[in-house]
């Protein structure tokens, strides 16, 4: 596994992510705030500081998962398996988001609105279409960065 090249496939997919989450809703879709959300994790007060940390640090992770699950052997990094990726990654991260308002300080203080399962919450299935498309950039840009990594050190 190149854990160096998975770090920077995280931060380049989450940062390519938000670009795509910022333009939303000049695709029709709603405005989708993950350093937001994330911001007001912990306090009803919205950090955008502490919104950008956790979110890299949640591409970062889920880049190295990606990695971990490509080093084992049965798949191999690139676009297929990237969207593979990201669809699944959203299929898991959609459900998990529908939780947060049982902890998410800003959600259960009032100050932010609860997404809901799939970020339904947010225009019913438009929601749920942003979070699929913007974890489907994610996932093809892991993929594709990681991979590159994987050819230049001769890995693959």
């Amino acid at each position: 596994m190149n854990i160096i090249g998975a770090i920077v496939a995280g931060i380049v997919a989450t940062v390519l992510m938000s670009m795509a989450l910022s333009g939303a809703p000049r695709m029709a879709m709603p405005k989708i705030d993950l350093v937001g959300l994330l911001g007001t994790l912990f306090s009803a007060r919205e950090n955008r500081v502490l919104g950008w940390v956790l979110h890299v640090a949640f591409g970062i992770v889920f880049a190295l998962i990606y990695a971990a699950v490509w080093s084992l052997g049965i798949v191999s990094p690139g676009v297929t398996e990237g969207l593979i990726f990201g669809i699944a990654h959203w299929l898991i991260a959609g459900f998990l988001i529908g939780l947060l308002s049982a902890v998410h300080a800003g959600i259960r203080a009032g100050a932010v609105k609860d997404p809901g399962r799939y970020l339904r919450n947010l225009d019913a299935s438009m929601g749920f279409f942003g979070g699929l498309m913007s974890h489907l950039v994610y996932g093809l840009t892991v993929g594709l960065v990681y991979n590159f990594f994987q050819l230049a050190s001769g890995a693959v």
